[in-house]
């Protein structure tokens, strides 16, 4: 195996995801909430890594490391889709505030900050949950266990909670600076 090899590297990744699942299921199995879980799911773990390790030609440690990492195409398409998804919200809300309140009123820019925040907040728990779905899809388990605190929403979830704001606040702003066709078309009447 070389890990040169995108294709090699996502083999191998595969495999060792795999094992820990396979690791993780066992240990729920025979060993549930007694004391020695955790124990016994790394041995089980360690074992088949090490069975990975000896097939492929490659040092435990780089088995282990695998199993953890994060197929960056997946998490960058997830969260770009959220994101576009998002522009398309912030866009529907901030044309119901534009309808309410003027550019030059500070209820405008009271209502916008709220509702930043408020949007920000939803969109950061349903993007949770859809990358919760997608990484059971992935994994095909229900039972993502620890491996919950890898899915990139709830490790920067700060991060996009404040990129949702400013993005909220960016489609506010543009919503003040440009007037509706109907209005322009009303004026020159």
């Amino acid at each position: 195996m070389e890990l040169t090899k995108t294709l090699d590297r996502r083999h191998l990744r595969f495999d060792a995801v795999t094992a820990e699942d396979m690791a993780i299921r066992w240990a729920d199995i025979h060993f549930g909430h007694l004391p020695e879980y955790e124990q016994r799911r790394d041995e089980c773990m360690e074992t088949l890594f090490q069975g990975i390790a000896k097939q492929h030609d490659v040092d435990v440690a780089i088995v282990r490391q695998y199993s953890r990492k994060r197929d960056l195409l997946v998490d960058a398409t997830v969260i770009f889709s959220f994101g576009i998804l998002y522009v398309v919200v912030a866009y529907i809300f901030t044309k119901r505030i534009s309808r309410r309140f003027s550019g030059d009123d500070s209820g405008f820019w009271i209502m916008t900050l709220i509702m930043a925040a408020g949007v920000s907040l939803v969109a950061v728990m349903v993007g949770y949950l859809g990358n919760i779905v997608i990484e059971t899809l992935l994994l095909n388990s229900v039972h993502l266990s620890y491996r919950m605190n890898r899915i990139p929403f709830r490790q920067h979830w700060a991060t996009l909670f404040i990129c949702g704001v400013v993005v909220f606040g960016l489609m506010a702003w543009l919503r003040s600076r440009v007037k509706p066709l109907t209005s322009q078309f009303a004026s020159k009447r």
